[in-house]
């Protein structure tokens, strides 16, 4: 009798250890995905903000005093970006843009691509147009969506090295109908050439 009672006191603590070893998993599983839902709430949060700023400071540093006559505009058209999800990629494209200026000194063409009438690309630095005033009603990003390929034009001679450029900075590249795009999560941008 003595050596049943050992095994099963034996059996009860590892029965004890093993629920205790379970239960601790459990809890360490679950934090890790509070954890995880938190990281991402703050980064979306983070990126929404960032991109707040950069198209209010942007448009302050393009329109001046003018700047309070166009707040209504781009809040619509930044309300319309957050909730299709397209501020990571607009933040992203920003970069590329500014990559492409800071390496090889080239600015996309003014008045050319899907950008050249979308204020807030205007205040971000992605697009370009000689008259910033025409900006009446927000930019449909929508339909922009719904293109999925966007163009950005550049000055013929620069394009390719623009693409190579893009390439070797291990940005998400390929062609389509032999001209070269740049891939982003929902959008992709071609480069276009300005002729």
């Amino acid at each position: 009798m003595q050596y049943y009672c050992t095994h099963f006191s034996d059996f009860k603590q590892n029965t004890q250890k093993v629920i205790v070893f379970i239960y601790r998993t459990n809890i360490l599983n679950m934090t890790n995905r509070k954890d995880e839902k938190r990281k991402n709430a703050l980064k979306k949060r983070r990126d929404i903000e960032t991109l707040e700023f950069q198209v209010q400071w942007g448009l302050k540093k393009l329109l001046g005093d003018a700047y309070y006559t166009y707040t209504a505009c781009m809040e619509a058209e930044l309300h319309f970006i957050i909730e299709l999800n397209l501020y990571e990629d607009l933040l992203s494209i920003k970069e590329f843009v500014d990559d492409v200026r800071g390496a090889l000194g080239v600015e996309p063409e003014p008045e050319s691509g899907d950008f050249c009438h979308c204020l807030t690309a205007m205040a971000l630095g992605i697009g370009k147009t000689n008259d910033i005033c025409n900006f009446d009603e927000p930019t449909d990003w929508q339909a922009l969506l719904e293109k999925k390929i966007l163009s950005i034009y550049y000055p013929a001679e620069t394009r390719n090295k623009i693409f190579e450029y893009a390439k070797a900075k291990n940005y998400n590249t390929s062609t389509y109908l032999g001209q070269p795009i740049v891939k982003f999560c929902r959008l992709y941008i071609k480069l276009e050439r300005k002729r």
